[in-house]
């Protein structure tokens, strides 16, 4: 992975942008064919790329008292020496984990720690003098001592090769027993991954213009990789890791709320979920895309047994950014500036299609009338005084990734959308949002972090980024290009920076209602938000805005360097906002 120390051993094979399983030269299905005589190649991959990290936490901020950055304790290791070891599953090539019943990693979904202390062996003698955290070979060398490792796919490591077992690790996470250490402590936080185990990865889509960049794709390893480790550097080896591999829909519900609760020993505890939650049937062949009312079914059952969410949100706020619902909900309120939107029933399109685009856009023109009625009566001025609506879009909730938006100009292709939209191959979708067409120049994309409305400070972005699509692929909009607020001004408000300046103004006074309208649905504001605001330059120095988006912690950094590392420090801090639960 680009930018983390990573190392060798389970056999050599070298895990690169989180998708071992692509390749098919060293690792097939899950079944390690990395022969011996690779080793020294394999080797010498990880030394190229690994990247030692400063013992600091990610951003310098202590995070509520528990950051613990991870620091080197031992000074010498002899051979033999039974030693504690915190293994990490991002360093592990293979993407073996620790099981205490084989029937964990046999069957799916397989659940076992990822992350945590364990025993091991030393291997060969090593001095902290002769240590260069760049030349792996100065690593220390152990043999893993837990006697029962699985991967996602089921299948067991062979723990009496001693090839399979060796591996080396950073000093940094090794202790010796006759110390006292955090090994020997119950960890401070325990975590709940839930992610992909299915045969086929999940593309991280690192690039082009529309990619996620190096992080990669929320549910992909690069992504969940580089918050482990930005975990590990903010909070040293203080933690543990429990991950659940699903491979379908179905397995979201076997996973036990109430036994996994009994397992966390940490005194903080939290659940990510790093699935796309859609409304199908499984058979889709899109990695972790699973079906929405299973996976909100197990985050209820986790929060209900004193798992809280922490990514992305707790389940009845996650519905509310992931339904797009408050498009239709709020498009008639003056001061959050949404498209009139409204919501076409699945029964209406599975009739007559044509009839029911024919009704979408005679409601969409009453709501207009009815928006012009209302700013009237508020004394609200109005650019668009009750005129007919004769295009724009037809898109679902539940949907990633820009796959399920439609373009419309006449009821034909109106017709033709929400038959295309409502009715794909195993779908459970219970209507399609129609909205009105919005034109603009450019949409700028803010990124809220950690916002307190007794804060102003903080209700402002820490990133703004500017986009503008450039290309439509059967009327769904795909690509885009990016850019800084000098190339917006330039390329897109054609130099007029009292026009620009004008719609960041009018971006900030929406947003902040927004996150005033958000505590209305959750009395905790999400840890980061994106607010999406489409911008249209209307005459000198004059700008107009609309709300295009409300997007969930988990969006697109797109291409923000910093983002990474900001959303994932804001992230680490939220495990620890809840007081220690009482037992119970």
């Amino acid at each position: 992975r680009s930018g983390s120390a990573m190392s060798h051993g389970h056999g050599g094979a070298w895990q690169q942008n989180g998708a071992w399983q692509q390749n098919g030269a060293w690792h097939q299905n899950g079944n390690s064919v990395a022969p011996q005589s690779r080793a020294a190649d394999l080797r010498a991959a990880c030394a190229e790329r690994a990247t030692p990290h400063a013992a600091t936490a990610s951003n310098g901020v202590a995070v509520s008292g528990e950051a613990k950055p991870p620091v080197t304790t031992i000074g010498s290791l002899v051979v033999g020496e039974v030693v504690d070891v915190f293994h990490r599953y991002a360093q592990d090539p293979n993407g073996y984990f620790m099981v205490h019943q084989a029937s964990s990693g046999i069957l799916h979904p397989s659940i076992g720690w990822t992350d945590g202390w364990t025993t091991a062996r030393v291997a060969e003698a090593w001095d902290a003098r002769s240590f260069h955290p760049s030349d792996y070979k100065t690593w220390p060398q152990i043999q893993w001592l837990h006697p029962v490792w699985y991967n996602r796919r089921g299948h067991r490591l062979d723990v009496k090769n001693p090839n399979m077992i060796t591996q080396r690790v950073l000093p940094e996470q090794i202790r010796q027993q006759r110390t006292p250490s955090e090994a020997q402590q119950s960890p401070r936080l325990t975590l709940f991954h839930v992610r992909w185990g299915g045969e086929q990865p999940v593309n991280p889509v690192t690039e082009g213009a529309g990619g996620w960049g190096q992080i990669g794709a929320t549910p992909s390893d690069n992504y969940i990789n580089g918050l482990e480790d930005h975990i590990f550097r903010a909070l040293g080896p203080t933690y543990e890791i429990i991950s659940a591999f699903i491979q379908g829909s179905e397995e979201l519900a076997k996973i036990n709320a109430p036994l996994l609760r009994h397992m966390m020993q940490g005194k903080h505890v939290g659940a990510l979920y790093f699935m796309w939650p859609i409304s199908y049937q499984d058979g889709h062949a899109f990695p972790a895309y699973v079906d929405k009312a299973r996976l909100c079914e197990l985050m209820v059952q986790m929060e209900a047994t004193g798992i809280p969410t922490r990514f992305p949100h707790q389940s009845h706020l996650y519905k509310i950014f992931a339904s797009k619902e408050w498009t239709a909900q709020m498009c008639l309120h003056p001061l959050l500036r949404v498209p009139l939107t409204t919501m076409v029933a699945r029964q209406a399109l599975a009739h007559d299609p044509s009839k029911a685009a024919a009704t979408a856009i005679e409601a969409l023109s009453n709501l207009s009338k009815t928006r012009a009625a209302w700013n009237a009566t508020m004394g609200i001025a109005e650019n668009r005084a009750g005129a007919p609506v004769q295009k724009g879009v037809a898109k679902l909730g539940w949907s990633w990734e820009a796959m399920d938006v439609r373009a419309w100009k006449n009821r034909n292709e109106l017709a033709d959308a929400l038959e295309n939209l409502g009715e794909q191959p195993g779908s459970y979708v219970d209507y399609v949002f129609v909205q009105e067409w919005v034109d603009f120049d450019v949409e700028m994309r803010h990124f809220i972090v950690e916002p307190d409305l007794k804060k102003p400070a903080t209700l402002k972005p820490k990133k703004i980024i500017y986009t503008v699509f450039k290309s439509r692929e059967g009327g769904s909009f795909r690509n885009f290009d990016r850019y800084d607020r000098a190339q917006c001004l330039e390329m897109c408000f054609h130099s007029d920076d009292a026009a620009l300046a004008h719609a960041e103004s009018q971006a900030q006074e929406v947003i902040v209602r927004w996150l005033e309208w958000l505590q209305a649905q959750s009395h905790e504001l999400p840890v980061v938000t994106r607010f999406d605001i489409m911008a249209k330059r209307s005459a000198p120095g004059k700008a107009y805005i609309m709300t295009g988006e409300l997007t969930e912690l988990g969006g697109c950094f797109l291409g923000w360097p910093e983002g990474p590392k900001t959303v994932f420090s804001a992230m680490v801090r939220s495990f620890f906002r809840d007081p220690i639960p009482a037992a119970s």
